[in-house]
């Protein structure tokens, strides 16, 4: 019994020390609040603790509001904040305001919007984009913001909605045949549902167009296609082809090959014009010019090409005697009508023209032929006599200069010697216009022969001598008439 009386005292008096220690222990204010008061709530409220109470604050967003994070003697941005009191404390949670953005798509099934309906803090930018599906095209936005770009900013300062509006597309395949024929416009491309495409057909050169084919029909260059599913149009295009007649002017002296055709339009064609006998080709007419044969002719259009012969006639020429001379032209082939001067030349000593024979003027050289037939003419030269022989001695003491001069017909000759004594001479024969018409040059003795190209006077001249002071010098000559 005294053992209980003592356990009992001993745990009175330590309860007793327990209550005096724990009354004197410090005691700690935890002032809790919200920013903005509207925001939301924190729990539990404002409070005093003991030492080194750690002590659980839970923020509560209102409706429209999210937590943001804690300030004072709290941080972090977790909904529970640990404040462990071993002082006065103060814990403030901060709310930001939000705003709910709708987002939408109209058709449902023309693409997406990126970000999708959500809330965003009050006064933030938020970007959105716009994504088409295959065969959409965006159009526009509308709702709270407006605008024809794929990417819209919009800014949060209360609950916003906003539709993307896609249109359907359908695609035109346009083409030609042949390729080559032609050409469409506009091209092959994508249309939105409902639009009317007018398709303009062009043909290329040398084509015409023929009509449409496909989602299109007619004959008319313009067509009109309304756009409600996916078309294709093809543009047919044919060939243009024309005539080329060929003829012969007035129906004589050749023939042309081909004759009379249809060919297509670009078409090269060789057209040869082949004279008969006793004509030539000489040019061509209507729709073609020059004298160019064969002729390629571009076929561009309907012609008509004519070939213009011309009648022919030959000359035939001789000399007589055979051997003794020659003609210019040496005969030939001339247009009908054709005046022909003929020349006679001989170099063979001592024959000269005499006549013709076949000409207009017998008589003269040169002559002249008409061809208005086929013609034969032929020169005639003869064998000139020798006159009296002249011999001329004589001494050079004064400048050189001319010994003789000759009055001669055309045709005639001069034969002769010029010889210098004791030193050489240089000698030449002159017209009447002193033109040198034979050299000599630098001789000792040397024999000459002379034929007068025309009717006029000729000099024979010494024009230097090689003497110191004086030379005698002898010429002798004779002319042939």
């Amino acid at each position: 019994m005294a053992k209980v009386r003592t356990v009992f005292v001993l745990v009175s008096i330590l309860a007793l020390v327990s209550a005096i220690f724990l009354s004197c222990a410090p005691k700690y204010t935890l002032s809790v609040s919200g920013n903005p008061a509207a925001g939301g709530t924190v729990a539990p409220a404002s409070s005093t603790y003991g030492n080194n109470v750690v002590v659980d604050e839970v923020a509560t967003p209102a409706s429209g509001y999210r937590f943001d994070h804690w300030e004072g003697s709290a941080s972090g941005t977790s909904l529970t904040a640990h404040v462990t009191m071993d002082s006065n404390k103060t814990a403030v949670a901060y709310f930001t305001k939000t705003y709910t953005l709708s987002i939408s798509c109209t058709p449902t099934s023309g693409g997406n919007v990126s970000p999708s309906s959500g809330t965003h803090d009050e006064n933030s930018v938020v970007n959105v984009t716009a994504t088409p599906a295959s065969g959409y095209r965006f159009d526009h936005w509308e709702g709270s913001v407006s605008g024809a770009s794929a990417t819209i900013s919009i800014t949060m300062d209360g609950d916003k909605t906003l539709t993307a509006y896609l249109t359907k597309l359908y695609t035109l395949a346009t083409s030609c045949t042949p390729t080559s024929g032609g050409s469409v416009s506009p091209a092959s491309g994508t249309y939105d549902e409902g639009d009317n495409a007018t398709l303009i057909a062009t043909p290329a050169q040398y084509y015409e167009f023929n009509g449409w084919g496909g989602d299109a029909s007619g004959t008319s260059d313009h067509v009109t296609i309304t756009m409600d599913s996916n078309k294709t149009v093809v543009a047919s295009f044919v060939k243009l082809t024309y005539t080329v007649q060929t003829q012969v002017h007035d129906g004589v002296g050749g023939t042309v090959d081909p004759g009379n055709g249809t060919f297509e339009a670009g078409t090269h064609v060789n057209i040869t014009a082949t004279p008969a006998s006793g004509y030539r080709f000489d040019h061509w007419g209507g729709s073609a010019t020059g004298t160019t044969n064969p002729l390629n002719l571009l076929v561009n259009e309907d012609k008509t090409v004519t070939a213009y012969f011309t009648k022919t006639y030959t000359l035939t020429v001789s000399v007589s005697p055979n051997g003794n001379g020659s003609i210019d032209p040496n005969g030939g082939v001339f247009d009908a009508g054709t005046v022909v001067t003929l020349t006679a030349t001989t170099t063979l000593f001592p024959y000269a023209f005499d006549h013709w024979s076949g000409t207009d003027n017998d008589s003269t050289n040169p002559t002249s032929v008409t061809m208005n037939g086929d013609k034969s003419v032929t020169v005639y030269f003869k064998q000139l006599n020798p006159g009296t022989q002249q011999t001329m001695t004589n001494q050079i003491s004064g400048p050189p200069g001319s010994i003789v001069t000759w009055q001669l017909t055309a045709g005639q000759w001069v034969q002769g010697e010029i010889q210098g004594w004791s030193f050489d001479v240089a000698a030449h024969i002159v017209d009447s216009n002193s033109n040198v018409v034979k050299e000599l040059g630098r001789v000792s003795d040397a024999f000459f022969t002379f034929q007068a190209p025309s009717t006029g006077a000729y000099s024979f001249v010494i024009y230097a001598s090689y003497s110191i002071l004086y030379n005698h010098y002898t010429l002798t000559y004779t002319i042939y008439s």
